[in-house]
């Protein structure tokens, strides 16, 4: 058991370490692109206009993130619990089918009341 969890937790570890150097390459890469571009641009253009294409580039990328990233408006459909099956003894250990039993009892006493 502890041994699985220790094997969890180093698998996590590694997919995060390795997922921040990733996301900072990207990033590196997004720079040089970024200067690039600004250069051709000036080569192209004044340095007033380059920015401002570079300028509204960002925004208008940053805007349409913003709005694929918004929360949905729909709201879930509610779930029915009692359509949960309960958990079998077996499946559990004792304490947590104690607790069970403890729970359903406590439920039944306050549905006769």
């Amino acid at each position: 058991m502890l041994a699985r969890l220790q094997h969890a937790a180093r698998d996590a570890a590694q997919r995060f370490a390795l997922g921040g150097v990733g996301a900072l390459m990207g990033l590196a890469g997004v720079g040089f692109l970024s200067a690039a571009a600004l250069l051709f641009l000036l080569t192209q253009t004044d340095p007033i206009t380059a920015c401002a294409i570079m300028g509204a580039g960002f925004l208008g990328l940053g805007l349409l993130l913003m709005v694929i990233a918004r929360p949905s408006r729909h709201k879930p459909a509610k779930r029915d619990v009692h359509t949960r099956p309960a958990p079998r003894e077996q499946d559990m250990p004792p304490i947590a089918a104690a607790f069970m039993q403890g729970m359903a009892e406590g439920m039944a006493h306050n549905r006769r009341h």
